[in-house]
């Protein structure tokens, strides 16, 4: 057998004992000399198998423990796909039209599920951004809250994991673009919690959260021009 052969049967072996035992995330796996066992496989290409898992998020290694079943996460697509996906207009205006999707089919969900506490905690987040904006701060990582925090009321795993791994990725991405950014993003998200206390007019304050970075898109987005004048595609 092929050492790649190899390499894949070992893999398919070891998902398939995670399943077999119905293990879930968190839980341990055997020593490696009893899994090799298990499995019918070498201990180098259970190694291998291990590793890759690893790569792909389906395991983890803890330093002095062992092996475990990694909870679900997007982060290592997110960790490869950036390398994958060119950096231009084109490309990121793909990635602002999925988020878009996401962010937008959702709103309206997430408005009939928000308690007081929910408002609140957005609010206190547009007050930390809006004197982060004043200081002249970065203002990533309160906006990655906000979003985290908005959709946290639906208690979907996948779709949190989601909204992290699209704004991650378009913010990598965002960040090469030319000219300026939102003058005052604070105000913005301010509409969307605002729309969301009033109970109304959520959807139209989350297309106009996107509106600023659309109109810093379109030069980009637009058919680019081949030696003899055509446009490309056409």
């Amino acid at each position: 057998m092929k050492h790649g052969d190899t390499f894949r049967s070992a893999q398919a072996r070891l998902r398939e004992f995670i399943d077999d035992h119905e293990l879930r995330p968190g839980d341990p796996l055997p020593s490696e000399a009893k899994l090799a066992e298990n499995l019918g496989i070498s201990r180098i290409s259970l190694r291998e198998a291990t590793r890759s898992l690893q790569s792909l998020g389906v395991i983890e290694a803890i330093s002095g423990r062992g092996l475990f079943v990694s909870e679900f996460s997007f982060r290592p697509i997110l960790e490869q796909l950036p390398y994958r996906v060119a950096i231009g207009g084109a490309s990121l205006h793909e990635v602002l039209v999925v988020r878009e999707a996401l962010e937008e089919g959702l709103i309206e969900k997430v408005a009939d599920r928000l308690e007081e506490v929910d408002l609140e905690e957005l609010q206190a987040l547009v007050d930390q951004m809006a004197d982060r904006e004043r200081d002249g701060g970065s203002l990533g990582e309160i906006d990655k809250a906000f979003h985290a925090r908005l959709y946290r009321p639906l208690e979907n795993a996948l779709v949190s994991s989601l909204i992290d791994t699209f704004w991650e990725l378009f913010n990598r991405l965002y960040g090469s673009l030319p000219g300026e950014r939102a003058a005052h993003p604070a105000r913005v998200h301010q509409d969307i919690v605002d729309a969301l206390r009033a109970g109304r007019g959520s959807s139209a304050a989350m297309v106009a959260h996107f509106a600023h970075i659309r109109q810093r898109l379109e030069p980009l987005a637009a058919p680019r021009a081949d030696p003899a004048g055509q446009p490309k595609g056409e």
